[in-house]
């Protein structure tokens, strides 16, 4: 099966998220979220328990999709600040089949995304 890659920006974490689990219903795979304001460096310091927990929640919550977070996008950075442009503050991968992929462009503008 053909993927294609999309890149998205959106100014909250709630709706990355809102597009995720809509995109997983496309068949979308390989999520990942990352916080322009806390670097690639976000969630460094959460514990293995906690990146367990987090993958159990993630498995139950998206199926077999994967998805690539922090507990809490930025937490656990030194270079976060809450004071940091809010515009694009995260950013979305996301790998999508071929014959989803203007559907996935839709749901992304939807729910509040800008296509890089």
């Amino acid at each position: 099966m053909d993927k294609t890659t999309l890149e998205a920006s959106f100014d909250s974490q709630e709706d990355a998220e809102a597009a995720v689990r809509k995109l997983t219903a496309l068949r979308g795979d390989r999520f990942r979220m990352e916080s322009a304001a806390a670097g690639a460096d976000f969630g460094s310091m959460a514990t293995r328990n906690d990146a367990i927990a987090s993958g159990v929640a993630s498995a139950m919550l998206y199926g077999g999709a994967e998805l690539e977070a922090a507990e809490e996008l930025g937490t656990g950075a030194a270079e976060y600040s809450p004071a940091a442009s809010k515009a694009a503050a995260i950013h979305l991968t996301a790998d999508m089949p071929g014959e989803s992929v203007e559907q996935a462009r839709r749901v992304i503008q939807d729910t509040g995304g800008t296509l890089a």
